[in-house]
């Protein structure tokens, strides 16, 4: 009888993991004029380095969690290479995306988002982030056609992380965002941020939201910070605390709810506005 029900239960715990998996295969479609190869090799984060060596780490810190690869190629030896990153949601999809992301990129509708460089086209879907590339130029104007079909083929989600919506709109510099999965503000205890670049007039500056995925381990970071820059103990409960941060400069910290929400570089006055429109907003 207790054979049985651990028969059961096995069934029942592997039905999620199997219905999230996709086949290789199958992320990578057939496309009208291209002949496509997939890749036999499905990296993980042991054998990531055998593929991309010197920006391995990079990619594991934000969960990396599969590689899946093709080549699209064409008659008179023109190929794209196809990587598809999974991670380990979108959040650290967007993450490891906004690191390769200019704001100066040439933005696009694909996934969630996506844009284009010499050669190149990036686009991020669910906890996926995809990476397509070529050295012929004769098909760059191919590129974007042949996403989209991909895109098609990808079984998740096309929303960003919630938490871009939480920035006020009013002075942030379009396509800035980002999201810093360790060592935020060079200091191996913060995390999982999000962030934006703005302008007010002459002032630029940039709001943070502190967003870990256990809300538990906001108070620890942030005491943490206060302790490393001598902050007063007796002052700490308040719901926005102003803290001088050698090498930082102030940085304007505002809890509310599962979050904390940051200002740094702006001047007095900045700060002030922005925070009354993070309190009218949160």
């Amino acid at each position: 009888m207790i054979s049985k029900l651990l028969g059961i239960v096995f069934i029942i715990t592997i039905i999620p993991v199997l219905s999230y998996s996709q086949d290789p295969s199958s992320m990578f479609p057939e496309v009208e004029g291209w002949e496509v190869n997939v890749g036999d090799q499905v990296y993980n984060p042991d054998n990531l380095w055998d593929l991309i060596n010197g920006a391995a780490d990079t990619y594991l810190s934000y969960n990396f969690q599969n590689l899946y690869t093709a080549e699209y190629s064409k008659t008179g030896d023109e190929s794209v290479k196809a990587y598809i990153f999974k991670h380990g949601d979108n959040a650290n999809a967007f993450g490891i995306y906004s690191q390769e992301k200019n704001r100066d990129y040439d933005f696009f509708d694909i996934g969630a988002q996506g844009f284009k460089s010499s050669g190149a086209l990036y686009f991020i879907k669910g906890p996926y982030y995809v990476q397509l590339s070529t050295n012929d130029e004769g098909v760059y104007d191919e590129l974007e056609p042949l996403a989209r079909e991909i895109d098609k083929s990808l079984e998740a989600d096309t929303k960003m992380p919630g938490e871009i919506s939480f920035f006020p709109e009013e002075g942030k510099v379009e396509n800035s965002e980002r999201f810093i999965a360790e060592d935020f503000l060079g200091y191996n205890y913060m995390h999982s941020a999000f962030l934006a670049d703005y302008k007010d007039n002459d002032d630029e500056f940039q709001m943070f939201i502190l967003a870990p995925e256990d809300k538990n381990e906001l108070k620890d970071m942030l005491d943490q910070f206060m302790d490393t820059h001598n902050y007063p103990e007796d002052k700490r409960d308040r719901k926005v605390n102003t803290v001088d941060a050698k090498y930082v400069g102030a940085i304007l910290f505002y809890k509310s709810g599962d979050y904390v929400f940051g200002i740094q570089d702006a001047d007095e006055s900045t700060r002030d506005k922005y925070l009354k429109k993070l309190q009218n907003k949160h």
